[in-house]
């Protein structure tokens, strides 16, 4: 999006201050993980996405855009620095954890926050901005820590695990409490929960930035508020109204099961990720293709994620306007 091309331009600020307040736009950052051009506005007319649909019309979106890297973490460290990746720490999802945790505060910024907060911005992080879930660095299987992923970055950073206990179990959560972790994977890749929208952590996640957004209208200076939804990264999991929303017989299969002839097979990825969902109805590997009726079953479940995961942008949208703080504010996705 324009607003992402403005945002990297502000490192060129190199410590000046923006004159008066009224130049600084506030800016609301929403990250939303693992999420395909299957929207509304990209020509997809089965999945249904209003919120961002509207959000995309009122501004510009990308047509044609490449990440820098195929790798998570690596590419949400491209977009927060502006950098490309330059060697084989920068293409890892570590890539923060390897150069900014523990290291002193230096004239040059650790991230396009940073350089915000800097020139006077009040910065809040929620949820997965970077890699680290909540903002911190710990191992899937670890106790959360202090350590911060990006440490001179936020004023504030907050999350709500709510009945997972921790980032990680949220991030890999099911409605029962559970998570991937904790069931030693012996789950489905997907869920359709019987639970509001507040019983996944992406609804508890949106009632944070709503109530940070009422703080921030308060505040006299110009806010960067960043919120990171996990939704529809794996497992596939949403309430119940939002698998109601589609019929599956609807769901578009691709148009090839099989690696593409003379492809050498150790270029591909053989679904390590989404097999380690040991519960799942089948295994597919590259030399077995999944059925039709899995592939269909996984796209419902997909598109599920998606519809809930626009639903909670539209709750902070909602509250953005408001709280008439859409008038001088910069929201990018």
């Amino acid at each position: 999006m324009k607003y992402i091309l403005i945002l990297l331009s502000l490192f060129s600020l190199s410590g000046k201050e923006i004159s008066k307040k009224a130049d600084r736009p506030n800016i609301l950052f929403l990250a939303i993980d693992d999420l395909r051009p299957d929207l509304g506005i990209y020509g997809n007319s089965i999945v249904k996405t209003p919120n961002i649909d509207r959000l995309a019309s009122k501004g510009m979106y990308f047509t044609h855009h490449y990440v820098q890297v195929p790798t998570c973490g690596a590419s949400r460290a491209a977009l927060l620095t502006g950098l490309r990746p330059r060697n084989g720490v920068q293409i890892n999802n570590n890539v923060f954890e390897k150069q900014t945790v523990g290291r002193p505060e230096s004239a040059r910024p650790e991230s396009l926050v940073h350089q915000l907060k800097r020139n006077g911005y009040y910065t809040v992080g929620i949820g997965k901005i970077s890699h680290a879930v909540d903002g911190r660095v710990y191992g899937y299987d670890e106790a959360p820590g202090d350590v911060m992923e990006l440490p001179h970055s936020w004023n504030e950073f907050l999350f709500n695990p709510g009945k997972w206990k921790d980032g990680w179990d949220a991030f890999f959560g099911y409605a029962s409490g559970e998570s991937r972790q904790t069931m030693k994977g012996k789950v489905p890749p997907y869920e359709k929960g019987n639970v509001d929208d507040m019983g996944y952590p992406d609804g508890l996640t949106a009632a944070l930035a709503i109530e940070q957004l009422k703080k921030c209208s308060k505040r006299d200076q110009p806010f960067f508020l960043g919120v990171g939804f996990f939704k529809p990264h794996l497992p596939f999991t949403a309430p119940d109204a939002y698998w109601k929303l589609y019929n599956r017989e609807d769901m578009h299969l691709a148009t090839s099961k099989t690696p593409p002839n003379g492809i050498s097979l150790a270029s591909l990825q053989n679904n390590s990720e989404f097999n380690s969902y040991k519960s799942g109805d089948e295994h597919p590997t590259l030399e077995h293709p999944i059925s039709d009726a899995y592939s269909k079953k996984l796209v419902h479940a997909y598109y599920a994620a998606i519809s809930y995961v626009d639903a909670q942008v539209g709750k902070v949208l909602d509250e953005l306007k408001k709280n008439g703080l859409d008038k001088n504010t910069l929201t990018t996705h």
